[in-house]
């Protein structure tokens, strides 16, 4: 989301005569991910939403109020100081967004919600499955401040599903999917026996049905290798694919700046997610070239993959037809070179230029 965005604030700042702020509220100082254009005023806000874990209920529903009215009072100050035309606010903003639109409307400035992500994994009562009464309250509070959002300008989602999903919530909405941020570089060799997946090591992902399916492929295939590149705990997975005897032919990776270079020498890319928000990883390795296998999840895979043409949609959740897929790709390189030849063609719909003018577009009529 962090790159996503840094693209998009440097394309606007380089190809527009608009005046650009970036207003971050939990940095703490340290510096951000990735480097924005000069003429992008930085504002970083030292104010931290605190989390439920961290502290007992009562204390926490403090210190989170407490919170609130300290960021209405420091993001009011900024919005008078930099008097906006239009203030873009992101989704996982969701505790505190409400604070914002409210502001916005009344000083008469234009905003707008951008979506990262699918709705329901960004309500507060998300995390809260495990306690009946937690749940209920934090639900409760999650309406309350989707009832708030009802006076924004508009909602920009990255797919159509999930677009659907806010259709309760806002009148106006409009789908305008994520830009290839990488520098492609294209499969060197689509005889090589190497499948490639990328992002955090975490649930969502999905990498403990994708090593469960690479279990079964390896019977078949035992000279092929599966690379895994991202951030966060990878110990359960080695765990994981230790158990299901697989660790010598899995290898769990740090994250890397330059993913591009690991497309280019894979000739297969797998997406396990169990959601996204979009799939942007998906699209880049399909612009180098690399045929892709994902579940059929929600958000993304299925706008971006057109099933049998420039890759392959598994049934979600599907083990085994996850595995069928990566097994149909392997014993076929004819099929990995001419699938990959057509993403290549394809995903040419999400370069820079198209997706940002639709952006520009929307601003012009706010």
């Amino acid at each position: 989301m962090e790159r996503i965005l840094t693209a998009k604030i440097n394309y606007l700042a380089q190809h527009t005569d608009h005046h650009l702020f970036l207003l971050t509220y939990e940095q703490s100082g340290a510096p951000l991910a990735f480097e924005l254009d000069k003429s992008v005023q930085y504002i970083p806000i030292d104010n931290i939403i605190p989390l439920r874990k961290d502290y007992s209920l009562l204390k926490w529903l403090i210190k989170y109020l407490n919170a609130r009215k300290q960021f209405r009072k420091n993001i009011m100050q900024e919005i008078e100081q930099t008097n906006p035309d239009i203030i873009i606010c992101n989704v996982y903003s969701f505790s505190v967004i409400d604070i914002i639109i409210r502001i916005a409307t009344s000083l008469d400035i234009k905003t707008v919600i951008e979506s990262h992500t699918k709705l329901s994994s960004t309500f507060m009562s998300y995390k809260f499955h495990y306690n009946k009464t937690l749940y209920y309250l934090t639900k409760k509070w999650d309406q309350t401040i989707l009832h708030r959002l009802k006076s924004t300008s508009c909602v920009v989602a990255l797919t159509k599903q999930d677009a659907i999903d806010w259709k309760p919530y806002v009148k106006n909405i409009i789908v305008i999917p994520n830009f290839i941020t990488i520098e492609p570089q294209l499969v060197k060799d689509y005889s090589v026996k190497r499948v490639i997946t990328a992002g955090r090591y975490s649930y969502e992902k999905g990498y403990d049905m994708l090593l469960q399916a690479w279990a079964i492929v390896i019977k078949d295939y035992p000279d092929w290798q599966l690379h895994i590149f991202g951030d966060e705990d990878r110990s359960p997975y080695i765990k994981i694919s230790e158990l299901l005897k697989i660790r010598d032919s899995v290898f769990l990776h740090p994250s890397t700046t330059d993913i591009a270079k690991e497309f280019s020498k894979s000739s297969i890319y797998v997406l396990s997610s169990r959601y996204e928000g979009f799939g942007l990883v998906l699209a880049e390795a399909m612009s180098c070239g690399l045929p892709c296998i994902s579940f059929d999840c929600p958000y993304g895979p299925r706008e971006i993959i057109n099933d049998g043409e420039d890759g392959l949609l598994a049934r979600y959740k599907d083990i085994k037809d996850l595995a069928n897929k990566i097994s149909k790709l392997m014993s076929d390189s004819c099929l990995r070179y001419n699938l990959g030849k057509q993403a290549l063609k394809n995903i040419m719909r999400y370069e820079p230029q198209t997706i940002m003018n639709r952006w520009i577009n929307l601003f012009d009529t706010l």
